[in-house]
């Protein structure tokens, strides 16, 4: 675990950081992206949970939902996501090209509000159509901590590009302009609030969002 950032910063040397940040400094999180074609984390935990979206309703808005992370209902992570938009897998999103994602759209962001018995300084998503005006916003008892944008994408890899599960009749992948990628997000120390974004533009989905305790980052690329 990493709970200073001396801590943090000494590791980085050991690890390929591949978001570039203008105001990045190291204190409070480091991001570091899957290989092409993963949609789930390969980091080590100590606690973790996984929300997939695949049982509940398609093309709804929900004023609140609480979900357990597929962890049953004595799990230790829980949190409540308020507005929440479900999406059916289309080219636009869905883990592996089927059941449900999670979308945000401009006028209609959406929260994750964290409900956890451990400490959790880990969050991960499989993005997807991702593009400049996607915004993540991570928070500590109402104070931001972090913020990630679309705009810290500029690191990616032509194998990124384009929806690896939904091709058009030529071969090529839909989408292939936009960002497909599975991105963690390590914390220093324990955040409780997730906000999602979409400032201008079609749409920010995601899936497969994963919540838990880190302790060993995964394989990077």
């Amino acid at each position: 675990m990493f709970s200073t950032r001396i801590g943090l910063l000494g590791f980085l040397a050991a690890v390929q950081i591949i978001i570039s940040f203008a105001d990045f400094d190291g204190s409070n999180a480091i991001v570091t992206m899957e290989p092409a074609g993963r949609t789930n984390s390969s980091a080590t935990f100590l606690h973790v949970g996984v929300e997939r979206f695949d049982h509940l309703e398609r093309h709804w808005k929900y004023d609140e939902y609480v979900s357990n992370f597929g962890l049953g209902a004595s799990s230790q992570i829980k949190g409540t996501y308020f507005g929440l938009i479900t999406v059916a897998a289309d080219g636009y999103g869905g883990a592996g090209g089927r059941g449900v994602y999670a979308a945000a759209y401009p006028g209609n962001s959406y929260s994750l509000r964290l409900n956890a018995t451990v400490p959790i300084d880990y969050f991960g998503l499989f993005g997807t159509a991702m593009g400049r005006e996607d915004a993540l916003t991570f928070y500590r008892n109402g104070e931001e901590v972090f913020k990630f944008t679309g705009l810290n994408l500029e690191a990616l890899r032509f194998e990124h590009f384009g929806n690896p599960s939904w091709f058009e009749s030529n071969g090529l992948k839909v989408n292939s302009g936009l960002a497909y990628v599975f991105l963690n997000f390590y914390f220093t120390a324990p955040y409780d609030e997730v906000k999602f974004e979409q400032t201008r533009g079609n749409g920010f989905e995601s899936d497969n969002h994963t919540v838990g305790s880190f302790t060993k980052l995964g394989v990077t690329q």
